[in-house]
């Protein structure tokens, strides 16, 4: 699979920054003042591909001028594509890369491409741009080896065009991501205010993280790797849907992702517990039927089912029938979602296409109900997990990160989860839970929904140890 080259890297360290700079004086490039700013993106981010493709490998690298969408280079912040196109040919000049179809014009001609049914030069450049890296000194310089490129130039807000709740099941089952608003649209449309508030937070983030970057440690097969940006994605064509966190520590498993450090210290996570359910009930003013106190809301679905099933299995099946029911707006679902087996083999298969499945669907389904009244109050259009919920789950982590930072205390999002230094957590645990309390608060009292203060569980959790979770209750 080829390697699409983002301008989103700056060099790290002295081996990143020696190389950035030798590649700059051969290809003529100033590095010195916004010029050189943008320059400097982007020979880090061609030299992270090498790093990551290697010599010989292909980049798929649009010119960004056809489209303002992802395809483009309208939303990073670090550079235009005018200059990424500029630089682009100096490296070809230099012969550091290669377009694709000049690489077989030159290898194969015309007349025997199109013997054997290859597309034409012109065809091809029709398509996305794909230029392959070329043996060059400098690319096996060792620095190349040791240099470290920091992810810190992510656009930071994109929105995702509307799209039914079962297009979506169907595209991400088909690993197709969601297609993006452009630039005029984010950005220069009604929505313009939203957006501009909601990339100043992020910009507002990143320039913090700079000084305090999430590292992953080397180990004996990979490199280090080093995040300081994230971009907030919304849903549906709209500011007000979604907005969750996005960076390159998000798609990292989250055992891998304890192996972290904030200023070279050991990081924990503090995660919400059941929280879909449980902001979804707060935020509407209803009580949850879990007790008094909690730390796991969806035992208290288990303990009403009739079940032969294994008890952590059963877990599992409620939590996917719930998020089911939030995710489609849809309280009194049919069945579930698919009765394919998963993509993860060691994941396992939970309904089937059978009437015994079907009918344990909906009996969790109904139980689900009882638990959390809530889902009744859920609809297809805006008062669903992709939309209401996720949209104030991002608010909240949002309110967290920078009042964390207002308290001097670096820290990082995963959706629902604070990532922090483990010397911070406690500080962590309180302002998180301040946030959510009044948060709630206020969403009630501005949508005339009865008013019900909550202390949530939390969950924190550490290399090599045991997981330490925080009752919730109702005050």
């Amino acid at each position: 699979m080829n390697k699409r080259f983002k301008p989103q890297y700056l060099p790290h360290n002295d081996d990143a920054h020696a190389l950035v700079e030798a590649l700059a004086v051969e290809l003529g490039l100033t590095l010195k003042s916004s010029a050189g700013a943008k320059h400097k993106t982007i020979l880090a981010s061609f030299l992270y591909c090498v790093q990551e493709a290697g010599v010989g490998a292909y980049l798929d690298w649009s010119g960004g001028t056809t489209s303002q969408d992802t395809t483009g280079f309208s939303f990073f912040p670090a550079t235009g594509a005018a200059t990424v196109v500029k630089v682009r040919t100096k490296l070809v000049d230099a012969g550091y890369v290669i377009l694709g179809a000049d690489l077989l014009a030159r290898e194969l001609p015309a007349e025997l491409q199109e013997l054997i049914g290859e597309p034409t030069q012109r065809e091809r450049k029709r398509d996305i741009n794909s230029y392959r890296i070329n043996e060059m000194p400098l690319l096996y310089d060792p620095r190349l080896t040791s240099a470290l490129f920091v992810d810190a130039q992510r656009p930071h807000v994109m929105v995702n065009k509307p799209e039914k709740y079962t297009d979506r099941v169907e595209r991400k089952a088909a690993n197709i991501k969601a297609p993006k608003l452009s630039w005029d649209e984010v950005y220069g449309g009604r929505q313009k205010r939203r957006a501009t508030a909601a990339a100043r937070a992020v910009m507002e983030m990143n320039a913090y993280w700079a000084k305090h970057t999430l590292t992953l440690p080397a180990t004996n097969t990979d490199r280090a790797q080093l995040f300081a940006c994230a971009t907030r994605i919304y849903h549906d064509g709209s500011l007000i849907a979604g907005g969750r966190w996005y960076g390159g520590w998000t798609n990292i498993k989250s055992d891998k992702r304890l192996h972290m450090r904030i200023d070279d210290e050991p990081i924990c996570e503090i995660d919400l517990n059941g929280s879909q359910p449980t902001l979804f009930s707060a935020l509407l003013g209803m009580r949850m039927n879990v007790g008094e106190t909690w730390t796991d809301v969806y035992a208290s679905v288990v303990e009403r089912l009739d079940a032969g099933e294994e008890q952590t299995l059963l877990r599992k099946m409620v939590k996917q029938v719930i998020v089911e029911m939030l995710g489609s707006g849809n309280c009194n679902r049919n069945g579930p979602a698919s009765t394919k087996p998963p993509k993860n083999p060691d994941e396992p298969q939970l309904f089937f296409d059978t009437d015994y499945s079907k009918q344990m669907y909906l009996q969790i389904q109904r139980a689900a109900r009882e638990v959390f009244p809530a889902l009744k109050h859920l609809d297809n259009k805006y008062n669903n997990a992709t939309g209401f919920l996720s949209y104030h789950e991002s608010e909240i982590l949002t309110l967290t990160l920078l009042r964390l930072k207002g308290l001097g205390v670096p820290a990082y999002g995963v959706h629902d989860c604070v990532v922090v230094k483990q010397s911070d957590k406690h500080t962590a645990v309180e302002t998180y839970r301040n946030v959510i309390r009044d948060y709630v608060v206020k969403h009630q009292k501005a949508n005339n929904h009865p008013i019900l203060n909550i202390e949530v569980s939390l969950t924190i959790e550490e290399l090599n140890k045991d997981k330490v979770k925080l009752n919730g209750c109702y005050e």
